[in-house]
């Protein structure tokens, strides 16, 4: 596969946000395709304006997983895409007819929204994420309330057992109670519930019986970082219950214990701990809660501490998280004096210790590639890594040989390989003979229990390139205008 040049469009763009300056709040807050892909906060970063080959693209990819899997989730969703798609052209081109179609789709949407509870929950959520992003919500405004609130509802009652779906329940929580804030229905946020508790009270107890660090600090740092943003900070860090001192002295105690985990074919070592820190910081950031990063230790050094300790292929997926945490509490420069440097040190340590054929080298080229373009010098990106991330994408599609490992979902590649190629303005990549997306898909194997999991990811990835085609230089949302990080 040819390497790919950046489209002088997308180098226009990224020229502009060299090296985190003039940044987003919401790109601040969720900066990586862990956030956008994998849980569907901050989608839509970066408009690019609106491609007609490009809506066609992603319409083609949209068909084919509904062709594969005809699922109410998939099929809402691609009455979804097209919504926010004919929006976008409407409002490039002042087209009545695809403002009028996209109001169609968005009735279809709305009325094809899946019935099981967690898809559900995510379906509401997405829906009025990119109403909202689209400037659309107001025609469905009083239904995709009632929708929000009977959501919250079934989300409130599930009573799971195991840590991990405890956790998956609490990124629900997330998703809900943003979408809530960007829709401004402030009245869901003060309903009670039979027992007196809020949702958002619910909330933060369900973090609390999560006991693993690694699932409890990413669901605390991010249902945290959601609180803040829509008003709610005093029931993270005041009261009678300190939520955040509660998870630092946790995290405290259990240091340890964590670096001795066994691996789960990604994460292994100090990433168990890491990963969650660098969250959790990035929640004090968006917080505002300085005194807490010298509570019981001093949290900054030790996130760089540990990242010294990552082997290269670990600090490749942590890299992102990691020092957007320390730019955000404006430490960046304490630690790292020259970022692009210090990129370039974690791509080639990368290169050279990786033969390249590893299930999740995908997911690590990923985020080398988004990190790039945010610090504006995607040109630095040795041709290794895209022929690495190709290359494990078209040995994954369609492959059984991966449907044991928790990162070889087809569905799951797809996503990340969506999202990166999206993001240098190469969309046609994937219908390259190498990786014919459409066509793989109707060749994956995931076993049925892993598509319900990982098919949404892909969904994510199509409505994240979806609203991304809003005109160039859209801004935060209300919500995110009001956020305040104090670098």
């Amino acid at each position: 596969m040819q390497f790919p040049k950046i489209s002088p469009q997308i180098s226009q763009i990224i020229g502009q946000r060299q090296c985190f300056k003039g940044l987003l709040n919401e790109r601040r807050v969720f900066p990586t395709p862990w956030h956008w892909c994998v849980h569907g906060l901050g989608i839509g970063q970066e408009a690019t304006g609106f491609d007609p080959e490009k809506s066609d693209r992603l319409l083609k990819i949209s068909f084919a997983l509904s062709r594969k899997n005809n699922s109410s989730y998939n099929i809402f969703a691609h009455h979804l895409l097209n919504g926010i798609l004919a929006r976008c052209e409407a409002v490039s081109f002042n087209s009545y007819l695809a403002q009028e179609r996209s109001h169609d789709e968005f009735k279809s949407a709305i009325n094809q929204l899946p019935s099981e509870p967690w898809q559900y929950a995510r379906a509401c959520a997405l829906l009025t994420e990119s109403l909202v992003k689209v400037g659309q919500l107001e025609p469905y405004r009083h239904l995709v309330r009632w929708h929000l609130e009977r959501a919250l509802e079934q989300v409130a009652k599930l009573d799971l057992s195991s840590d991990k779906l405890r956790y998956e329940q609490l990124q629900l929580f997330a998703n809900l109670l943003l979408a809530v804030g960007q829709a401004e229905f402030t009245d869901l946020l003060v309903l009670q519930q039979e027992n007196g508790d809020t949702y958002t009270d619910k909330a933060l107890q369900l973090a609390t019986t999560i006991s693993d660090i690694f699932y409890r600090g990413r669901g605390s740092a991010i249902i945290f970082s959601v609180l803040a943003i829509i008003g709610c900070r005093e029931q993270v860090c005041t009261g009678e219950q300190n939520h955040l001192q509660t998870l630092l002295d946790i995290f405290d105690s259990e240091l340890s214990d964590s670096l001795r985990r066994d691996s789960d074919g990604v994460h292994e070592g100090s990433d168990y701990y890491l990963f969650p820190l660098s969250l959790i910081l990035n929640a004090i950031a968006v917080l505002d809660c300085p005194d807490y990063l010298t509570y019981k230790r001093d949290w900054g050094k030790q996130a760089v501490s540990l990242y010294h300790t990552l082997s290269p292929t670990s600090q490749a997926s942590q890299i992102t998280f990691f020092i957007y945490a320390l730019d955000n509490l404006g430490v960046l420069h304490v630690y790292v004096p020259d970022i692009v440097t210090f990129f370039h040190q974690c791509m080639e340590g990368y290169i050279q210790s990786t033969d390249g054929f590893r299930v999740d080298a995908y997911l690590r080229c990923t985020y080398l590639i988004h990190l790039a373009c945010q610090l504006g010098c995607p040109d630095i990106l040795h041709p290794c890594i895209w022929s690495i991330f190709s290359d494990t994408a078209t040995e994954i599609f369609g492959s059984d040989h991966y449907l044991e490992n928790t990162y070889g979902s087809s569905y799951m590649v797809a996503a990340y390989a969506l999202s990166a190629f999206d993001r240098i303005g190469k969309l046609d990549m994937l219908f390259s003979p190498e990786l014919r997306l459409p066509d793989a898909i109707a060749r994956f194997q995931d076993n049925p229990e892993s598509t319900a999991i990982n098919s949404p990811k892909t969904v994510f990835a199509l409505i994240e390139a979806g609203l991304r085609m809003r005109p160039i230089g859209s801004c935060d949302t209300p919500l995110f205008q009001k956020v305040h990080i104090d670098k």
